[in-house]
């Protein structure tokens, strides 16, 4: 799937640390990363958010952490125990560890 504003979207299987960076809403949880570009992330994650939390992602393969926005969260099905949130790289880059990215990683 080619999105040419942000990039390839590569599927992957990253398990991580999702930290807020909200005070209101403090949490430390672990989460699974299963899509990826320069810009952002899909992470499965155990719970809905709000829309608009800061938070940090820790133990990526290519940097230690990196801080993001939640820019969706989607309930995947009425049985299923997890939501897709989709996340916004405040730094954009390849800190998925993804050895060979596609070129349009690269363009802007």
């Amino acid at each position: 799937m080619v999105n040419f504003r942000c990039g390839t979207r590569i599927p992957c299987n990253i398990r991580l640390t999702l930290t807020t960076l909200d005070s209101f809403c403090p949490f430390v949880e672990p989460c699974l990363v299963v899509l990826v570009n320069p810009q952002g992330c899909g992470v499965k994650f155990g719970r809905p958010l709000e829309i608009g939390i800061r938070v940090r992602l820790e133990g990526l393969p290519a940097t230690r952490s990196v801080t993001a926005e939640i820019v969706n969260c989607i309930s995947v099905g009425e049985y299923e125990k997890f939501w897709l949130l989709g996340l916004s790289l405040d730094e954009p880059g390849n800190v998925w560890g993804i050895e060979k990215p596609p070129e349009d990683w690269f363009s802007r």
